[in-house]
């Protein structure tokens, strides 16, 4: 099917645009609205589907309207799915009907005699998550790009800590990008000087224990670190050319530990995300993947590649000498506890598709990729800033309507699947997700971050 003609299908479905179906250079000038091509779990479908018309503008409408048409409708198994289709009297268009029992990729088939050719198409059903109960409201300011808890309760915005919703919030980094994390009952966070490490002892405020210097001169000129891993006792952090390593003796309390170069100017790094991430950090075990982007010698062209540190016996992270730098495909767009998401555009007989890829780190296999998920170009992919945390990707149907959705792993069925989130259901508004959380926050100024309970396995 030709781009053009994949384009007349998408405006046309779900739309109520009436009488005859103009030709392809007419009807895109009168489409309604683009179709919604994420739909809910068990959710029954109906998709008005057009058939292929020989018109030309400005000339009379002199075809044949079809007389019969059959559908077809394979599950993500390739098994069929119960469906029927109505032909309307006198167009060129027919609705289909049917159930999805199945999250996953459904493949349409509706075929049209005698005139009017076969149309195909996808609709993707997702895990409808919806109707989830928000834990909290936080509203000590408008927006918050990172959110996590300790494990005693106590929230973290951002540079903030609240002990509960609604209470007088305290200050433990600096504003912008604090390089926040979370580890049990201990915190991290960055001031313009310092690292600090404070501990949740159950009641009242975060306790301080221990602060080390930032090392002069080691970040940006923003000075704002791009990545950072958290243990109890250990604090790493990667700016644009080195690993910081930071940790806590209970005698020394917080100490800079060790710097190690994980680049050069002989190797310029390309950046991504929209805040011009240069790295993202995953833990395999006793193995640190540090996931970057640079140009290709050869071919000039960006390539990702994930590189493994371990710490060596004078406790500085240094290159492994037991594993070797994967190259993976796409680029980055969100990363998580172990996981690292990239997005890549490949080449097909219809066009150009983008297909999102989920590479899991562990210390048995490394770093490897474990699924991945072709999209429709009406599935856009939101851009999201990679330094403030964990992010997992963010999608949305062209119809219009705010279905946010994110890539999921389904054990059960060893692939990826969607997953509609909980959203206000109005616009202006920006959703993450953690690895334990996703909120909603205004970009309006408006305050109030909800947030609800999450996990990348259902």
């Amino acid at each position: 099917m030709t781009s053009r003609g994949l384009l007349l299908l998408a405006l046309a479905l779900l739309t109520g645009c009436p009488g005859d179906l103009p030709p392809e250079e007419c009807f895109l000038t009168g489409a309604a609205e683009p179709p919604t091509l994420v739909i809910a779990e068990g959710k029954a479908v109906s998709v008005r589907v057009p058939a292929a018309s020989p018109q030309v503008c400005d000339t009379p409408e002199d075809a044949h309207a079809p007389e019969s048409v059959t559908v077809e409708v394979h599950g993500p198994d390739n098994l069929p799915v119960p469906a029927t289709v109505e032909l309307q009297t006198n167009t060129w268009f027919a609705v289909v009907r049917f159930t999805p029992t199945a999250t996953g990729r459904h493949h349409v088939i509706v075929a049209f005699a005698p005139v009017g050719s076969l149309r195909q198409f996808d609709v993707h059903v997702a895990q409808d998550e919806r109707s989830r109960t928000p834990v909290a409201t936080l509203d000590a300011r408008p927006t918050c790009l990172f959110v996590d808890r300790t494990r005693s309760g106590t929230w973290l915005c951002d540079h903030l800590a609240l002990r509960e919703p609604g209470t007088l919030p305290q200050l433990v980094g600096r504003e912008t990008q604090p390089a926040t994390a979370v580890a049990g009952d201990v915190v991290w966070a960055m001031t313009d000087t310092q690292v600090r490490r404070y501990v949740d002892p159950g009641t009242g405020p975060l306790v301080l224990t221990g602060t080390a210097p930032l090392p002069p001169g080691s970040y940006d000129t923003d000075r704002t670190p791009h990545s950072r891993l958290a243990t109890e006792d250990e604090y790493l952090v990667a700016d644009a050319t080195t690993l910081h390593r930071y940790i806590f003796r209970e005698a020394e309390g917080v100490l800079a530990f060790s710097n190690t170069p994980w680049s050069s100017l002989a190797t310029p790094q390309l950046t991504f995300g929209t805040d011009s991430t240069r790295a993202i950090l995953v833990r395999g075990g006793d193995t640190v993947w540090l996931v970057s982007s640079a140009q290709d010698r050869v071919t000039f062209t960006p390539r990702t590649q994930a590189c493994p540190f371990q710490v060596d016996a004078q406790g500085f992270y240094r290159p492994s000498t037991t594993r070797a730098c994967e190259v993976l495909a796409g680029d980055p767009v969100g990363h998580g506890e172990g996981v690292v998401w990239t997005r890549a555009v490949v080449q097909t007989s219809s066009g150009f598709i983008p297909v999102l890829h989920l590479h899991e780190v562990s210390a048995e296999h490394g770093i490897r990729e474990t699924g991945s998920l072709s999209l429709d170009g009406s599935i856009a992919t939101f851009g999201q800033e990679l330094r403030p945390g964990p992010s997992h990707p963010l999608l949305e149907g062209s119809d219009g309507v705010g279905l946010v959705a994110t890539p999921r792993w389904n054990a059960e069925r060893t692939a990826l699947v969607l997953a509609l989130l909980p959203t206000p259901g109005r616009a202006g508004r920006i959703t993450r997700i953690s690895d334990h959380f996703t909120w909603t926050v205004s970009d309006s100024g408006a305050p109030g971050v909800r947030v609800h309970p999450w996990t990348s396995s259902p």
